[in-house]
């Protein structure tokens, strides 16, 4: 009877066991909860913002082959963004506004259902574009190696020439490139992004990570994009925001955040800006301040979105 009875204890003893640890944990989740949905602080806002560097390009894609049209430079905002809103997951994650470029040559707009005549007529006009450059190198080498006198002028000449056997050896290889591009009905545009991500540390020094490769579609631009760093760790000091499942008010007093330079005297080298914001996402937010990327709030604290020109998107 003993040991039945001390069975029984043990059993009984080992279910409250149970339940007391289910109901920490329910206390413990409930209470990350409530923490998670508690506004941030404004250091913590300030220290959100980041800048977004690097290039944009412009390629047509055909299954593995990529060749660039065009590129050109990124300089705009971010945010640290987690990816629930209930759970700390920011993993390096940062969100900023697609800058694409124009499928534009010589003032002519090109979509894809002309890239193959498009890709044709840039072959056989860098061809041509070679050959009349194999043609001046040569001239340029007879008149080298037939000048006997080595004046100033014979010096200057000399060193042009090495600066267009550099230029041709390049354009060569981009001719080769093109020549070697396999057209397919599959056929693309696309943007492709190689950005860096760059912060305050806490001690407002800045600091920089490269980002993963990113290849959106055309259709995007403009629009918010999430880009990756490298570590998919968020630095130690900046904060993530999160994206709640409910919204507010129809008209709201917002507030934008506005990396400045290092030399800067504001706290955390983020300026602070008001304005109004519609349900329509158009703002107010004065231009100088209404970068694209930087994140927008609510006077409360509430992470809205991020600006996009005039609307907050």
């Amino acid at each position: 009877m003993n040991r039945k009875r001390t069975k029984e204890i043990a059993r009984t003893f080992f279910h409250h066991k149970l339940l007391l640890s289910a109901v920490l944990l329910a206390i413990v989740f409930v209470s990350m909860l409530l923490v998670r949905m508690m506004p941030p602080s404004e250091t913590e806002i300030r220290r959100s913002a980041c800048l977004v560097e690097g290039r944009s390009e412009l390629c047509m894609a055909s299954g593995a082959d990529t060749i660039v049209l065009r590129a050109d430079s990124v300089n705009q905002q971010g945010v640290w963004i987690n990816k629930h809103w209930w759970w700390p997951s920011c993993d390096g994650r940062v969100l900023t506004i697609a800058q694409g470029i124009r499928p534009q040559m010589k003032g002519r707009t090109f979509s894809e259902s002309n890239l193959p005549a498009l890709l044709q007529a840039v072959t056989d006009s860098m061809g041509r574009l070679v050959e009349r450059k194999d043609v001046e190198r040569k001239e340029l080498e007879y008149y080298l190696r037939s000048h006997g006198v080595q004046d100033e002028g014979y010096t200057r000449i000399a060193h042009y020439s090495d600066l267009q056997k550099i230029e041709t050896d390049s354009l060569k290889q981009v001719y080769k490139l093109w020549k070697a591009f396999k057209p397919s009905a599959h056929m693309k545009l696309v943007h492709r992004y190689r950005l860096r991500v760059l912060w305050f540390n806490n001690d407002d020094q800045l600091e920089q990570t490269a980002c993963l490769p990113l290849v959106s579609d055309l259709s995007r631009q403009g629009e918010p994009i999430i880009v990756h760093t490298m570590k998919s760790m968020k630095p130690w000091g900046a904060y993530a925001v999160r994206k709640l499942i409910w919204g507010g008010s129809d008209h709201k007093q917002v507030m934008s955040v506005t990396l400045v330079p290092q030399d800067s005297t504001a706290a955390h080298h983020a300026l602070l800006t008001t304005g109004i914001y519609t349900r329509g996402r158009q703002h107010n937010i004065p231009a100088l301040f209404a970068r694209d990327g930087s994140p927008v709030f609510t006077k409360y604290g509430q992470f809205i979105g991020i600006i996009s020109q005039k609307e907050v998107k």
